[in-house]
């Protein structure tokens, strides 16, 4: 099952060009991207962080008996009473930094106050400075998330039952509108299922200024009691012709992002960086059980 959302996307973006509300406040000062390293986590008494990679799956939140969970790395998140495992495929670095993240501080007038999770950080990758929106993998209890904004997990449910084209992107990507909505696929991991796309968002109508792009998976376990986000920065480098390219009209507007949207969607995983096909790899590795 494979669908395309560039209509919509272009529909979205070009609300914001002629002047039409866009789905957050106008008044929401444009916000660059920015790519930085992430640098390693500060542990405080509420959030125990420790780096660790494949070779040595130790952390501060107690390892889970390699008998309970099968994969080839595991860690236990006390405070929250689950356990994650989930393999490194080739391709993907495996060094990572684990902790629990209490209810997060909004900072910016997109954000929400996230409740706790469970986070595994992909520190050797380049992410947004928003710490929320950093390269991990995010476990959250089902009840928080429908406490904090109510339709996330029926949607969720929704797209992977063949109800909605419509999919939302949580944690919120900063953006009034997607310009880039592409390579959407159910991936099932080992105790639940969902899905992952590759997203850009935008507050304006501008010309691409970047290669690289979101890719997104939201899943929830089988027993709907745990949501999965996992948020990765992505570089497409066959698109580099098409940086800077001057927009002067919604046509040529729509019919760019159209020709985007469509190289996207039919290029082979293995010709991003780092490859979909590894990441899928990796979310159909994982699992999360209680402890």
């Amino acid at each position: 099952m494979r669908r395309t959302f560039r209509n919509a996307a272009i529909l979205l973006t070009l609300s914001i060009l002629v002047g039409c509300r866009p789905a957050l406040p106008t008044e929401i000062p444009s916000i660059p991207e920015a790519e930085v390293p992430i640098t390693e986590s500060v542990a405080t008494e509420e959030s125990a962080a420790t780096e660790v990679s494949a070779a040595s799956p130790t952390t501060e939140t107690e390892p889970a008996p390699q008998s309970e969970i099968e994969a080839e790395n595991v860690f236990t998140f006390s405070e929250m009473g689950i356990i994650v495992g989930f393999d490194f495929p080739n391709g993907i670095d495996n060094t990572v930094n684990t902790s629990v993240e209490e209810v997060y501080e909004v900072s910016l007038p997109f954000e929400l106050p996230y409740p706790q999770n469970a986070r595994i950080l992909f520190s050797a990758y380049p992410g947004d400075s928003a710490e929320i929106l950093s390269p991990a993998i995010r476990v959250f209890r089902s009840d928080d998330i429908n406490a904090l904004e109510a339709g996330v997990l029926d949607n969720l449910k929704a797209v992977l039952d063949g109800q909605t084209d419509h999919h939302v992107d949580f944690p919120r990507l900063a953006g009034a509108g997607s310009v880039i909505d592409a390579q959407l696929i159910p991936v099932d991991f080992k105790n639940g299922t969902g899905y992952r796309y590759l997203i850009t968002k935008s507050f304006s109508a501008d010309p691409l200024s970047s290669t690289t792009m979101t890719y997104l998976y939201q899943g929830i376990t089988n027993d709907e009691k745990y949501f999965v986000s996992f948020i990765i920065k992505v570089d497409a480098p066959f698109l580099g012709e098409y940086i800077g390219k001057p927009l002067t009209s919604n046509e040529e507007f729509a019919s760019f992002y159209g020709t985007i949207n469509q190289l996207i969607e039919t290029s082979n995983g293995d010709q991003f960086s780092p490859s979909l096909n590894a990441l899928d790899e990796l979310i159909q590795s994982l699992v999360v059980i209680e402890k």
